[in-house]
């Protein structure tokens, strides 16, 4: 820069200057000096330690024959002498460089608890101590800062963070945790806490220093020290920004790295900004060096062209205009001899350097030994003076010293003048503070520097203290002071100016500034008016974002996203939502994926359409994009417009559980496009809105005020509403949910006093009764404008207070000042005469034991066609406000107000909710509960009462892998989602399991953490037969093993039924039974399986057995369907023969005596193959598969004789006649059924569809591979079978067909044959099980039948027809061993004759009855 002579007075100066240039004025004073302990200090500092108005001397250092570290305050007065004030040391240790010259540490001073009392922090040594000043005349040691043991160590106080409260740097080694600290600790109040925001290397053995070098008004930090590496070096420039975060500063290479370092910010060359000098070891040159650098362009440091070739380790720097020619002169001190890295010390040395005011410097006096020296006005004739300490030969006692020079310089120096014209005001949570300049008799303007006191009372420091050292300001050279994060309430504040001698004026006179709780903020959002908003964290990173609708000033309509970043309102400029206005907006997560979605109702003008809208915008990732799914889309008219679009206003819609599914349902009202009023609700169908058409007491409403409240703490949200219906009768309407879910009238509530038009409700607990009371403002029938607050009387409602009226606004209730309870903000016209958006007021009404004044202090925009909601976007523990509308001049408004009350009396978030319980389930129901948590106290003693919490509930499913898949756990700012009870009842569970977890919420919308997490699982399913053994161990003896499915478990009280009858002849001939079963002695039933023993009884016929289970229940009461399992003996004895039956008993399949080569174990199994499954061509014919397809397997097991295959099918059919079409419908299984198809139920002989048995043969190509086999029909216990002979196992069906034709090469026309050859129809079973026989025979056409049994007497026995006219193909007739009379004949040889229609065949058959 220039160096210009700025005046005559710096001329005439300067020449004096000149004259004496070279010459010290500073003579050593040993009469003042002799009063000092001579003890060496590492630091000096200088203030006005008792408040008299004269400054001290503090001194610090290391003394080994003080036993450690030591604080000498010396006193100084208005008679310009000295004498001894507090004194104190602390027992410890040196460190290995300094033991005899001080020690390495300082001490640094502060009003830290901002009492108006100069604190003192000492560090080094292996000792860190912060002293409280005790009104001058003692300290006490203090508990803020965490207790350490550092050496190598530095630290000074600034205001980092710019909240008036000084903070603490400290670098140095942390002798207790071995490490290497480099720390910022933010003083907040009570504390020190370390700031994690910004991450410091790892130095020690140097220093830091604090100064403004950019000039915007916030302090900046150097710091200097080494490494872990002794040969290091390091300097690190850190900018700090206006919230108190330093960033490093990389482009300021000029800095050069130094170890033992220290540094001074001073403006040498007097043009307004910081200059900076640093002096120590740098590694790259490998010596001492010390650098003066220029502060040009400003934040940009160079070298001056003229350098020193004095430089010192352990040093220190002070600057002052000591000359008073208006340019700051400084000294250094310290070690000026070093080696080892400067880990050694030879000499010390100081020496003071005048400016030349031409960016040049000269030494004017030289201090041998001097380790520590700093500038003080002694004798009070305001001109600088000096002290200095150290010693002449490190080591020796005897040398030590600590002197006091005086400056002789004759000259005059005037106290300065305080600054005038002060001014300050609030934005946002900034306070700022500012006024003229003061003035001087030397010093520029640009050369004075300033100090402010700010207090919450008159001369107070609460804020900013007066309490500064000597030759520093807390402002420093700006007319400008901001504040973060200022409380509100009422400040004194006062400013004084400081000269570069460091003199002092009179303080200012004293101002005040008032600062409201509520404050416009820096939120720049389009002002609207018939607007709606919500508060919610849309984006999830955890701070409330903005959605907006409305008409801007210009007419433009809008619904726009503003993202919150850092508490930064900023347009989401990837949303492409369609604009509304005049209606409602909210937040809700009503597809359960854990993100917010967004319903809107509102007038829309848009893609030339201009009416009523409601629109549902789904979360996809990221982006809103519009729901078509759900039926408020509904088009029946197909005009293009949504049946169900309407309109009601500001409460127009609203959300909430009414049918107690976990998820949110909708309920909406107004006008539709063409103006026909609505009430409806639509219930939640997985995330697709549905209409509920069975709420038939629904009064449509137009306008419409509608809202879910469980009204009667019941745990079913009712329904209330406000509104005109056809009739134009306005009035409220409340509708109670009963336990179905159907709303109907509640006529205890129902109320004309609070029909209103142009109005708004808002529900909450205002009296922390437990149940929801409400404010509603808006135009009530008789022409008056209303604001009343309603408590809730249990089965009515009842005004309890009448307020300002209101119409055209939006109530809000919040705790806006944490006191407890819930504060009431009102917006809107307060007059009917005028034009619309005349008269708007905003009014706040505070609680005070359940009655409500106006709160006066504040100075909020009143706003007419408004809209109002209280939400902490800002996370500081206060709720903030948004507010929109028109104001009084017409203009149009959006604005936020930052709430400043959680800056002293942040609102804490309730504890969280404890002892979950989910045991009560029952069925596919779960009431879960849980004990309410404390709200604990607020700073200033308030909380919610347990009673006034709400709750969120969080409910996911294990199976979806969805943790919101039934309850979301993301909500918006309101109350949707919320209720007031500690129990929530989730209905129609599906079977599976679940997680869940509960928050409560207080007044001030503070949500505590999540409880910890629940599980239960539903089970709906009853228990079932998973597997039958039957283990045939004798002839008559059978143990049957049942294992049951079951996932949940069951129940070891209600034991199992488990019986067992004939499967084919459930009357087994017991005379006089009321039961045809035989009962299985239980063994064991362990709640898994059940064993029990069965006995045969001697009459038992065969060993086939059908198994009936029932009666097993499981711990949730689910009781199993009777179940029947047939069960047959695993093999079947080749000389025996026997019957193999499916489980499902449907299909069964005898093989005579030896009918197979060896012993054979048979299954039958079926595919669960649907009947009807496709119809396809057999032998160029419709087919149909009417039965399962049944695996009889060994699979290609040829038989030596022809085995017996029975498969059940239904007796009757479903034929559906339409004018162009007629067709069976095999899917159809019961009359009923078939006549809701408006079908004919008709027996399958009547149908003309004909039954048969077909074996699946993959050698056939076509629709599906089956072998047409025929086969007879009969009834078994009143259920119809197809029976046919076959000669290998496979897969087999029962089919039905148009085609009666057969392939005839595959059937015996000439032949008849019994199987099996003997059988036993009165026998035991233990030989031969067969109680009858089966006459196989085969036909080419459709034909009458006659069998006929004749003895060898030729004596007729038994006549036997088929059932229905047999088919072509392979049939079969049973005789079961009784003659006409049913009677069993006798034992012997007897003869079938068969008569066909051409022809009789014969065989035999042999009877043997045991």
């Amino acid at each position: 820069m220039k160096w210009p002579f700025t005046s005559l007075r710096i001329l005439v100066i300067g020449v004096f200057i000149s004259l004496a240039k070279g010459q010290s004025p500073f003579v050593m004073d040993s009469t003042l000096s002799s009063i000092i302990p001579q003890s060496i200090s590492n630091s000096i500092q200088i203030a006005d330690i008792n408040n008299d108005g004269y400054n001290d001397i503090i001194y610090s250092g290391y003394d080994p024959t003080r036993s450690g570290l030591f604080i000498d305050v010396i006193r100084g007065n208005n008679e310009g002498t000295l004498s001894q004030g507090y004194q104190t040391n602390f027992t410890t240790y040196p460190d290995t460089i300094a033991e005899f010259m001080g020690g390495l540490g300082n001490i640094s001073l502060a009003d830290v608890n901002l009492d108006g009392y100069i604190d003192i922090y000492i560090n080094g040594s292996a000792k860190s101590k912060l002293l409280f000043n005790s009104s001058g005349s003692s300290f006490n040691e203090s508990s803020w800062l965490e207790n350490m043991s550092v050496t190598y160590s530095y630290g000074t106080w600034a205001d980092a963070n710019m909240d008036g409260r000084p903070d603490l740097f400290l670098m140095g080694v942390n002798e207790y945790s071995d490490n290497i600290l480099n720390e910022l600790f933010i003083n907040q109040s009570n504390n020190l806490v370390k700031d994690p925001t910004t991450i410091f290397p790892s130095l020690f053995t140097g220093s830091n220093t604090w100064g403004d070098y950019d000039n915007d008004g916030d302090p900046d930090l150097i710091i200097s020290g080494q490494t872990a590496n002794p040969n290091s070096s390091v300097s690190r420039l850190y900018q700090n920004d206006p919230i108190g975060r330093l960033t490093e500063v990389t482009t300021a290479t000029a800095i050069k790295g130094l170890k033992a370092g220290t540094s001074h910010f001073t403006d040498l060359d007097s043009d307004g900004d910081l200059d900076l000098i640093v002096t120590g070891w740098n590694k790259i040159e490998g010596k001492l060096t010390t650098s003066l650098l220029e502060n040009e362009p400003l934040g940009t440091f160079s070298p001056f062209e003229n350098q020193l070739d004095f430089a010192v380790a352990h040093g220190t720097i002070d600057a002052i205009d000591y000359n008073l020619d208006g340019f700051q002169d400084f000294l250094i001190a310290g070690a000026d001899s070093v080696t080892i890295y400067a880990g050694r010390v030879h000499s010390l040395s100081a020496k003071i350097y005048q400016n030349n005011r031409d960016g040049s410097f000269s030494l004017v006096h030289e201090i041998p030994g001097a380790r520590s020296a700093k500038f003080v006005d002694i004798d009070q004739d305001g001109v600088p003076d000096l002290v200095a300490s150290g010693t002449t030969e490190i080591g020796n006692d005897s040398t030590s010293f600590s002197n006091v020079y005086i400056n002789t310089n004759s000259e005059s120096n005037n106290v300065p003048q305080p600054p005038n014209a002060l001014n300050a005001f609030a934005v946002s949570t900034r306070a700022i503070f500012t006024w003229g300049a003061g003035s001087d008799d030397i010093d520029p303007i640009s050369g004075l520097s300033y100090n402010i006191r700010i207090g919450t009372s008159s001369g107070g420091n609460q804020l900013m203290s007066s309490s500064v050292p000597y030759n520093h300001t807390n402002v420093g050279k700006r007319l400008i002071r901001e504040f973060n994060e200022i409380p509100h309430g009422t400040y004194y504040w006062a400013v004084q100016t400081v000269d570069g001698s460091g003199n002092v004026s009179e303080w200012s006179q004293e101002k005040t500034l008032f600062i409201p709780r509520l404050v416009p903020s820096i939120q720049s959002l389009p002002g609207v008016y018939y607007s709606s908003a919500g508060w919610a964290d849309y984006n999830k990173d955890d701070v409330p974002d903005l959605a907006l609708t409305g008409v801007t000033f210009s007419g433009t309509s809008i619904t726009n996203l503003f993202e919150n970043s850092g508490g930064l309102l900023s347009q989401d400029l990837s949303q492409n939502i369609e604009a509304v206005f005049g209606g409602h907006l909210s937040w809700v997560d009503y597809t359960n994926d854990g993100n917010l979605d967004l319903t809107m109702t509102g007038f829309q003008i848009s893609n030339f359409f201009g009416g009523f809208m409601t629109s549902f915008y789904k979360w996809d990732n990221g982006i809103y994009v519009p729901d078509y799914d759900s039926e408020i889309n509904a088009d029946v008219n197909y005009d293009g417009i949504g049946d169900n679009w309407v309109n009601g206003g500001v409460n127009g819609h609203h959300w909430g559980d009414y049918d107690n599914d976990g998820d949110l349902d909708y309920v909406q009202g107004g006008f539709d496009n063409y103006y026909r009023r609505h009430l409806d609700i639509f219930y939640n169908d997985n995330g697709v809105m549905r209409l509920d058409t069975n709420q038939i007491h629904l009064i449509p409403i137009n306008p419409a005020i509608v809202q879910w409240v469980d009204l009667d703490r019941d745990g079913n949200l009712d329904l209330v509403t406000i509104g005109a219906d056809e009739t134009q009768t306005i009035m409220m309407r409340v509708y109670l949910n009963n336990a179905n879910h159907i709303l109907t009238p509640g006529i205890t509530w129902q109320s004309e006093i609070f029909g209103v038009t142009a109005g708004a409700i808002a529900f909450a607990d205002y009296n922390g009764d437990g149940y929801d009371d409400f404010a509603l403002s808006g135009l009530n029938t008789d022409g008056d404008l209303i604001t009343y607050i309603a408590k809730n009387s249990v089965n009515t409602f009842i005004v309890s207070h009448i307020l300002q009226g209101a119409y055209y606004g939006k109530p809000a209730w919040g705790d806006y000042d944490t006191d407890g309870d819930l504060d009431l903000l009102i917006t809107g016209q307060s007059s009917t005469q005028g034009d619309l958006g005349s008269n708007p007021i905003t009014l706040i009404y505070k609680q005070e034991d359940n009655e409500f004044q106006i709160d006066q202090t504040l100075s909020i925009d009143s706003v007419g066609i408004s809209f109002s909601q209280w939400g902490d976007y800002d996370s500081d523990g206060d709720l903030d406000l948004f507010l929109s509308g028109f104001k009084a001049n017409q203009d149009v408004v959006a604005q936020v107000y930052d709430n400043l009350e959680g800056l002293q009396n942040p609102n804490k978030a309730p504890n969280q909710p404890y002892l979950l319980d989910d045991s009560n389930i029952k069925n596919d129901r779960v009431t879960l509960t849980w004990e309410a948590p404390i709200d604990p106290e607020n700073s200033n003693g308030s909380f919610t009462p347990s009673e006034g919490l709400r709750y969120q509930i969080q409910i996911g499913s294990e199976e979806n892998n969805n943790e919101h898949a039934i309850s979301t756990g993301h909500y918006g700012i309101n109350e949707i989602g919320t209720f007031a009870t500690t129990q929530k009842t989730i209905k129609n569970l599906s079977e599976g399991n679940y997680s869940w977890r509960v928050r409560a919420i207080d007044y001030g919308l503070r949500a505590s953490e999540w409880s910890n997490t629940d599980y239960f699982y539903i089970d709906v399913t009853a228990p079932t037969v998973d597997t039958i053994r039957a283990n045939y161990v004798t002839n008559n003896q059978i143990i049957l093993v049942v294992k049951f499915k079951e996932d949940f478990y069951l129940d070891l009280n209600k034991e199992p039924t488990i019986l067992v009858t004939h499967p084919f002849n459930p009357d087994l001939g017991e005379a006089g039974s009321d039961d045809d079963s035989l009962m299985v002695t239980k063994q064991s039933f362990n709640g898994d399986e059940w064993t029990g023993v069965l006995l045969l009884p001697d009459y038992y016929s065969g060993k086939a057995i059908e198994v009936h289970v029932y009666g097993a229940q499981d711990g949730r009461e689910n009781k199993m369907v009777r179940s029947s399992v047939f069960k047959t003996p695993e093999s079947i004895i080749s000389q025996y023969g026997g019957t193999a039956i499916s489980e499902d008993g449907h299909v069964n399949i005898l093989l005579p005596q030896n009918a197979v080569t060896g012993d054979i174990s048979i299954s039958i199994t079926g595919q669960d193959v649907p009947p009807d499954t496709s119809s396809f061509l057999v032998n160029g014919a419709i087919t149909y598969l009417i039965s399962d397809l049944y695996d009889i397997k060994p699979f290609e097991q040829s038989l030596n004789k022809p085995g017996i295959l029975r498969i059940g099918f239904p007796d009757s059919t479903c034929l559906i006649t339409e004018p162009l079409n007629q067709y069976f419908n095999i899917d159809c299984t019961n009359r009923i059924s078939c006549e809701d198809l408006n079908g004919e139920w008709i027996a399958i002989p009547d149908s003309g569809l004909v039954p048969f048995i077909g074996f699946v043969d993959t050698t056939i190509t076509g629709l599906l591979p089956v072998l047409k086999l025929g086969g007879s029909q009969i009834s078994i216990g009143n259920n119809s079978y197809m029976q046919v002979q076959i000669d290998t196992f496979g897969t087999y069906g029962a089919f039905v067909t148009l085609d009666n034709t057969l392939l005839l090469d595959s059937l015996d026309l000439e032949k008849v044959v019994c199987q099996p050859r003997i059988f036993s129809p009165g026998g035991s079973g233990e030989v031969f099980e067969f109680t009858e026989t089966n006459i196989i025979y085969s036909l080419s056409q459709e034909e009458d039948v006659t069998a006929r049994i004749f003895n060898l007497s030729g004596r007729l026995k038994r006549v036997i027809k088929p059932q229905h006219t047999p088919q072509p193909g392979n049939q079969i007739l049973n005789w079961d061993g009784k003659d006409s009379n049913g009677e069993i004949v006798p034992s012997g040889l007897y003869i079938v004759t068969l008569e066909k229609e051409d022809i009789v065949l014969r065989t035999t058959v042999g009877v043997l009855n045991r």
